[in-house]
């Protein structure tokens, strides 16, 4: 049994490169862990409650395996035997036991590691004022990721390490000394020993570091890695990276290389950030329970910053989007097949663009959507994606609150587009659907447009959604509201608009369901 006190460290710690869990790829997903694993909190984490834990994010879609069947039948209870036996080879791991307890840990190392939870065996599961706030959509993940990343410290009970600094406020300095770093540059930077700035830029300023190849020899002789090509040059870097993305510190462009910016649209926001100070000891870094405690002490500091930023920006301007929008498809050359081509390929390691490859998968979707939003309709109307961008337009993560997904509005008319990759029929019903349709009609902001349609894109339409969103139709239109949708396919979505016809596509099926039910009732 592991105690509160101290992860037993094995080995003597030594200088390693900087890596985050690599089971989850995309820090997108953390919200979804925290929101499944919520109703544990302050459970003892024994293995009755872990198997609850662990079957319930499988019921949830967060892990999947073809030996855990799931349908809309499926409970803890009648999937808890397979849980168990899919996951008996994995190894004991953060003080976890082998198996389906182990399993839980994969999915809250880095959660633990940036202070969002405290998370041990046999000890109540604690949340942290960040992370709660985060799954009740009071801070994004962009603001939450970008506190507890001013928290965060290499050597901690969850890292048997030397490196002893703060490796994001590390690459934000470099970044204040150098406009961008490619990447090749970036993989070398994860093996920084003490975070030593200067250091770092004699390396680069030194070395070329153009081919991979150039990166791998030059590690191994200065720094003795062992590890296989493909973790110290991807695996772990890419990992980093995209939480890097995620709390809105820097920007990916593409010039012939990947290359990393300084996300300069938040430049005063990351020096508040950096000026709060955090200050581990010895036994913080060590003991768990201490060192959640420690990073719980900074939260209002740093929240007040998020809060006084928050009140500053300034609403993203519909015009100033398409604006932005056209200088990126120009930037990167980008038509509508390719854009229809990019779309195809989500969900798949392969982009048209590799600077768009550390967008987060649903992001993508919305991204690529606005696109062809822009290319199609840019002209005519305002076009606002409701998900938070970098200086050039990128996507970073997903807004707060209760807004719709993709905005399209003039004086006259306004048009809601709502995107989902879910499949899954339950999750598809449960995914705020009811919510966006009440937001849709009841927002007071909304009644000065004459005409209001709303679009809801899935990668598949079950007919439980279609029949929701027909009775919505019939409900609303009822009372005499003045509004149109039409639930679509990817597909269908996609093809209604690159031949202009979605505003009468709309109003032809609202028009069709209303008659269908008339004609019922006759």
């Amino acid at each position: 049994m592991a105690t509160d006190n101290k992860i037993r460290r094995k080995v003597t710690p030594t200088y390693k490169q900087m890596a985050f869990e690599t089971a989850v790829r995309n820090p997108e997903r953390y919200k979804g862990i925290l929101t499944a694993i919520s109703p544990y909190i302050n459970k003892t984490l024994n293995d009755e409650t872990l198997l609850q834990v662990v079957s319930s994010m499988y019921l949830s879609g967060i892990v999947s395996s073809e030996g855990v069947e799931i349908d809309e039948n499926s409970t803890i209870e009648n999937i808890a035997e397979a849980v168990i036996f899919v996951n008996r080879t994995r190894k004991a791991d953060g003080g976890f036991p082998e198996g389906y307890q182990s399993r839980f840990w994969t999915y809250v190392r880095t959660l633990s590691e940036m202070g969002f939870v405290l998370a041990q065996y046999e000890q109540p599961l604690q949340f942290s004022q960040v992370a709660l706030k985060l799954i009740s959509n009071e801070i994004d993940e962009q603001e939450a990721f970008s506190i507890q990343a001013m928290k965060y410290n290499r050597r901690s009970p969850y890292r048997n390490v030397l490196n002893d600094f703060n490796y994001f406020k590390f690459i934000l300095e470099v970044l204040k000394q150098r406009e961008r770093i490619s990447y090749e540059q970036f993989v070398v930077s994860t093996f920084s020993n003490n975070g030593n700035v200067k250091e770092f830029l004699k390396i680069i300023d030194e070395n070329t570091f153009g081919e991979p190849s150039e990166v791998e020899t030059f590690l191994r002789t200065e720094y003795g890695t062992n590890l296989k090509a493909q973790t110290i040059l991807r695996d772990y870097p890419d990992v980093v990276l995209r939480l890097l993305i995620i709390t809105g510190f820097v920007s990916i462009q593409f010039r012939g290389k990947v290359f990393i910016y300084r996300n300069i649209a938040n430049d005063d926001y990351i020096n508040d950030l950096l000026s709060v100070k955090i200050e581990l000891t010895t036994e913080e870094k060590e003991n768990p329970s201490l060192h959640f405690a420690k990073l719980e002490t900074h939260n209002k500091q740093l929240l007040d910053i998020v809060y006084k930023f928050r009140e500053e920006v300034i609403e993203q301007d519909g015009f100033e989007y398409v604006q932005k929008v056209s200088e990126i498809i120009k930037l990167y050359e980008l038509n509508e097949e390719k854009i229809v081509e990019s779309i195809g390929y989500i969900g798949t390691s392969k982009n048209i663009v590799p600077a768009f490859k550390y967008i987060a998968e649903p992001l993508k979707l919305e991204f690529y959507l606005s696109l062809i939003l822009a290319l199609k309709h840019g002209k005519e109307f305002a076009i606002r994606p409701n998900y938070k961008a970098d200086y050039v337009g990128l996507p970073i993560s997903h807004a707060p609150g209760n807004t719709g997904d993709i905005e399209v509005y003039s004086k006259k008319l306004y048009w809601l587009i709502e995107v989902t990759l879910i499949r899954n029929k339950t999750q598809q019903l449960n995914s705020e659907t009811t919510s966006v349709v009440r937001h849709f009609l009841e927002d007071n902001k909304l009644n000065k447009y004459l005409t209001k349609y709303l679009s809801f894109v899935a990668p598949v339409i079950h007919q439980d959604t279609k029949e929701f969103y027909d009775y919505s139709v019939v409900r609303h239109k009822i009372k005499e509201q003045n509004f149109y949708l039409k639930p679509y396919t990817i597909p269908e979505f996609i093809d209604t608009t690159l031949t202009n016809q979605n505003f009468a596509d709309m109003e032809t099926y609202t028009n069709k369901v209303i008659d269908d039910f008339r004609n019922n009732l006759n």
